[in-house]
């Protein structure tokens, strides 16, 4: 609870730049502006405060307004003389202060609100939290009001992940969180977790403008969280406004122009944002809701047959009930139909050749905190529901050829997968003895479904003259339902030593039913201040960590059975027809921490992660971060054919990976809400390539390959990324992003797509990256209520040569070439805010 009062706390305060103005024409004193900035302790200004002006005594002729998202709140007409100012947003203590105005054109007035004692939910709790410095598990945060009007203009959580070191969008279009899949990290909203019980992935994510903050733990210490071997991506969202506040964004679509011809709409993605109070200072409510029409182009297909086409609703709503101050309610609900057609277009794969995806999928969770004593006891409920189908374009085989592939995509299915859950958490008050001890206790148990059909067609492999080499037919198939039970206890205890010594202390066990699994997971870390100016802190950590395995590797034996025939060039066959059994392997866990009965399929990966680091703040406005991080992943789910038995497909736990990196981040705040962010990140990223995620999830590859171990794709050994936000003259406002980067490696094959040489080596790799965006806005007062934001952005402005694809088979005429690229691009919108 004290992490979530922390991240509460840090996310308001953060908002924040006050500037007010008003505009008197006349009376009095002639004041013909009066500014007043809102700011906390730390100097930063404090958004969604009301503010009122009035004369003395206060109650007679008050005036109020609520800051903007700039923190401007503006008073016209005011008298001249005595004045008294009040300030008040929930989370600060009120203010008051008396000031008096004299005759001049214009007056600034500056209030500082202190923090109150109480978390976001205004529970009434003590300080059960060590400060953030004092923790050995920093997270990489992320706020709403400083990603949310960049260039990329991100909708969802996941589009602002690429924004954090380790964190990158492959060509895929999947995240990968220290160079690896979503499937093994863990994603919560509001302490829940909403991962796709069947594939482990994140699914389309809670929209942004109903997001508080995204904090990103690639080193969790702390025992409470679970259920990955990567890293965590933990996000709360909003609680309405203190005041009715709306605003909508994007309101008309985007059209597509060719030639200097309108060539119909490119996409509409209007968002629509209202939150305010139902009950005063007892009822709230937020509703976000994003409609997305979208086509987006592949620059290496011809037009018009080049658009992968989505539409979506992506929408989150949520109410907090203030029961009393020490008890509140919050009930959120976020739901999620969408419908792709052409999943995955490219050069090789043109639209007929193409998956359709469609989903409905929803989330709700019911969160009860209440403060009992000093301390905190959060109750949380959550039920889910993820149905998805995936199609083809029509009923043909699939055919490969090193060319280019055509005919019909080989796999369809349809399952429908479910979440319930229950976690219990209590906080106590702090314990003094040997210095301050903040304890955590907390248990959880889930049980998880998931039902469905999967159907594939044959495929056959091609030469460059059309010859038939391979034909992989597919027998059997039966639906599945594959159930299972969770259960998870852990411990924890932020110890304060001294006031410059701290130690995390915990454990987890967890339970998986399905696997025949239960894993202990020791964890502790270390932070210390070495000097008194409380500048220099140094943090370090180990961990055990355990990662659920999706229900779709228990479905894995209800899929149909490959049929693999090799055929020479005069039409006969040479290998075959092999019958291949999908078949569970050893667990591949040898572990004194997991104890399970050693039967096939009793999988259970785990990752074994430490990490130092050092952070020096040299100004409030630079703060410099150093860091290196080692993960050693075992007993990963993997597929391969079997060696010793060829008519075989195993699914087993034996794969390996290990990731290293090394993270230097330095962050530039000015006043008014400016800041910039930059970092640089030299990793490796290595393990074994048959990830069972690609075979088992929504997009089943079509050939299964030897198992390598060798560099994973999602391997980046150096990444250089700014962002941030800076003010102009004129009431202009620059966002920028730039990034550079190793190119995305990949890997050669011959015709019957078998592997050539190492793939994913560091000589096969794309041209380095290099982009650079920006974005320019200002705001127009319409009037009171309204204003007009009106912004232009370019992509690109380099115009610098970002391949797309590349020509990687041996057998290709043009084997080697590079191609496909983003020119230099801009686009001009507005938005409405009230």
């Amino acid at each position: 609870m004290r992490m979530r009062q922390r991240v509460g706390r840090a996310a308001t305060g953060l908002v924040l730049c006050l500037t007010a103005a008003g505009v008197a024409q006349g009376q009095g004193c002639g004041t013909k502006q009066l500014r007043v900035l809102v700011q906390d302790t730390a100097g930063k200004p404090v958004t969604g405060a009301t503010v009122a002006i009035g004369t003395e005594p206060a109650t007679k002729q008050a005036t109020s307004h609520v800051t903007s998202e700039q923190g401007i709140a503006e008073f016209r007409n005011l008298a001249c003389g005595a004045q008294t100012a009040s300030a008040a947003k929930t989370g600060f203590q009120d203010l008051r202060e008396s000031f008096d105005l004299s005759e001049k054109s214009s007056a600034e007035l500056r209030l500082t609100l202190a923090e109150a004692p109480v978390v976001r939910d205004s529970v009434e709790v003590h300080d059960t939290t060590p400060t953030m410095e004092q923790s050995a598990s920093p997270t990489q945060q992320l706020k709403l009001d400083e990603v949310k009007n960049l260039p990329s203009r991100p909708a969802n959580v996941a589009d602002t992940l690429p924004l954090v070191p380790g964190i990158v969008r492959s060509a895929d279009g999947e995240i990968k969180i220290d160079g690896e899949g979503e499937h093994r990290s863990a994603f919560t909203v509001n302490s829940a977790d909403v991962t796709d019980p069947a594939t482990g992935k994140f699914g389309l994510t809670v929209p942004i403008d109903g997001v508080e903050t995204v904090d990103v733990l690639n080193t969790p210490f702390l025992a409470q969280y679970g259920n990955f071997t990567a890293g965590v991506v933990a996000v709360e969202t909003r609680r309405g406004s203190d005041s009715l506040h709306a605003e909508l964004n994007d309101p008309f679509p985007d059209f597509r122009w060719r030639s200097w011809h309108m060539r119909g709409i490119r996409d509409a993605t209007p968002r629509f944002l209202f939150s305010g109070p139902l009950l005063h200072q007892r009822l709230y409510f937020l509703t976000a809701v994003q409609y997305e029409v979208s086509k987006t182009p592949e620059r290496t297909l011809p037009f018009p047959f080049n658009e992968s086409k989505r539409e979506s609703i992506n929408g989150l709503a949520q109410f907090d009930y203030v029961v009393s101050a020490k008890h509140t309610l919050t009930g959120t609900l976020h739901f999620t139909p969408q419908h792709i057609n052409f999943v995955n277009l490219d050069y090789f794969n043109p639209e007929p050749v193409t998956p359709n995806y469609a989903q409905r999928n929803y989330v709700a969770i019911l969160s009860d905190r209440l403060g009992v004593g000093e301390g905190t006891i959060e109750s949380t409920f959550t039920a889910q529901r993820f149905d998805a189908t995936i199609g083809s374009q029509g009923t043909q085989e699939m055919f490969l050829t090193p060319a280019g592939n055509y005919g019909n995509y080989f796999s369809t299915q349809h399952r429908e997968s479910g979440r319930t859950g229950w976690i219990e958490t209590w906080s106590p008050a702090r314990l003094v003895g040997f210095g301050s001890h903040y304890l955590k206790f907390g248990t959880a148990a889930t049980l998880l479904t998931n039902n469905g059909q999967l159907w594939e067609r044959p495929i056959n492999i091609l030469s460059t003259t059309g010859q038939l080499l391979r034909r992989i037919d597919f027998l059997g198939g039966r639906p599945y339902d594959v159930s299972d039970s969770e259960v998870a206890l852990f411990a924890q205890d932020q110890w304060s030593i001294t006031s410059r010594l701290a130690a995390n202390l915990g454990g987890r066990i967890e339970k998986q039913g399905v696997a025949h699994s239960l894993r202990l997971a020791p964890r502790t870390g270390l932070s210390w201040t070495p000097f008194s100016s409380g500048r220099t802190v140094i943090r370090g950590g180990y961990g055990i960590f355990y990662d659920r395995v999706p229900l779709s590797v228990y479905a894995f034996g209800s899929n149909p059975q490959r049929v693999v025939t090799d055929y020479a060039t005069d039409g006969s066959v040479i290998v075959g027809p092999i019958d291949t059994l999908n078949v569970f392997g050893a667990p591949g866990t040898n572990s004194i921490l997991v104890h399970n009965q050693r039967v096939p399929g009793s999988f259970a990966p785990q990752s074994a992660i430490w990490n130092a680091q050092v952070e020096q703040r040299f100004s409030n406005w630079f703060r410099l971060r150093a860091g290196y991080s080692n993960s050693r992943s075992a007993g990963l789910v993997v597929v391969e054919p079997d060696e010793a038995a060829n008519d075989q497909t195993m699914l087993r736990g034996g794969g390996r990976s290990i990731y290293r990196q090394a993270e230097i981040t330095g962050r530039f705040e000015w006043k008014h809400g400016q800041q910039m962010f930059l970092s640089y990140t030299r990793s490796r990223a290595e393990g074994q390539l048959n990830d069972f995620s690609g075979f088992l999830g929504n997009f089943p590859s079509p050939l299964i390959r030897t198992d390598l171990y060798t560099n994973l794709p999602g391997d980046l050994p150096n990444r250089f990324l700014a962002w941030g936000r800076v003010n102009l003259p004129w009431g202009l406002q620059l966002m920028p992003i730039m990034e550079f980067r190793d190119g995305f490696a990949y890997a050669r094959v011959n015709a019957l797509g078998d592997y050539v040489g190492t793939p994913f080596s560091r000589y096969n790799r794309f041209p380095d990256f290099f982009s650079a965006d920006g974005r320019m806005l200002k705001d127009f007062k319409v009037n009171p209520k309204y204003t007009l934001r009106l912004s232009v952005s370019g992509f690109n402005l380099s115009n610098h040569f970002n391949a797309l694809s590349v020509h990687a088979n041996s057998a290709d005429p043009q084997y080697g070439v590079f191609f496909g690229n983003y020119k230099v691009r801009y686009r001009a919108d507005f938005d409405i805010l009230f």
